[in-house]
């Protein structure tokens, strides 16, 4: 809108081309904003109700827009000064960035999502204890930058062509089947670049959340994956009891999760 303001009354021979840029721009800030509005609309559906509060949510916006078009309207045909236009545009794109910005950090989201959860699991491996949902949405940064000090490169769902690629040999991808339990529904493996995460086809929204805690812990000392796995097994049933008490959500969770599930037996 800025550049439409004033931009484009300067350079009016290229109205297209800087119409076409500010409808691309236009079109990133929607999907930005439509992946935002999808996890607080599920954070507010506390009865299970998402799609009675995603539909009046949509309703609301589009008033609210519909509201700000004819004051809009009404303050272009009110204000003669270009000089006052625009600082009035600026205040109010000020105003509605400071106002999102304290809107999001008041929001307390209970559900993990990669920034929130490696909060929380890098102070129970230092210390054992567990974050409350209101620490660890106070410490979660909402612009650019990293709240913790680890860096992790996992990633969830891959396909069996990652794993064959990486593992070129029937016996080798047996043996990282056969250090995890038959029971589980999830295998870690480790490439020159990641950590991989190979989903079964009944994994449920907690065995994602085991997965990749089992994954950073594996990170921690990159042999206990094989040879402890059954005190990892029990940390992680501490992790969840612990989290739970403190009000998070375990059977939901908001990390990036590729599609592919593979199927293996013991």
């Amino acid at each position: 809108m800025g550049i439409e303001i004033y931009v484009l009354p300067k350079y009016k021979f290229f109205s297209t081309h800087l119409l076409c840029v500010t409808t691309v721009l236009k079109a990133i800030v929607g999907v930005a904003g439509g992946a935002t509005r999808a996890a607080l609309t599920q954070h507010h559906a506390i009865r299970g109700n998402l799609a009675d509060v995603a539909s009046k949510d949509s309703s609301q916006e589009t008033f609210v827009n519909l509201i700000a078009s004819f004051l809009g309207l009404y303050l272009l045909t009110l204000i003669k000064s270009q000089s006052i236009l625009y600082t009035v545009f600026i205040f109010i794109i000020v105003t509605h960035l400071y106002a999102n910005l304290k809107a999001v950090k008041a929001v307390c989201l209970r559900t993990f999502n990669e920034s929130r959860y490696l909060i929380a699991l890098e102070e129970y491996f230092r210390s054992g204890r567990m974050l409350t949902p209101q620490q660890v949405n106070k410490m979660e940064r909402v612009t650019i930058g990293q709240t913790v000090s680890v860096s992790l490169n996992i990633y969830i769902g891959l396909s069996i062509r990652a794993l064959i690629d990486e593992y070129k040999t029937t016996h080798a991808v047996e043996n990282i089947i056969s250090s995890f339990d038959p029971h589980e529904r999830f295998i870690i493996a480790e490439s020159n670049k990641n950590i991989a995460v190979y989903l079964h086809f009944d994994a449920r929204p907690q065995d994602v959340l085991k997965a990749y805690f089992f994954a950073v812990s594996y990170l921690q000392d990159r042999n206990q994956t094989k040879d402890k796995y059954w005190e990892i097994q029990s940390k992680w049933q501490e992790f969840v009891t612990l989290a739970q008490k403190e009000g998070w959500i375990t059977t939901q969770h908001l990390l990036m999760v590729d599609e592919y599930r593979l199927d293996w037996k013991a």
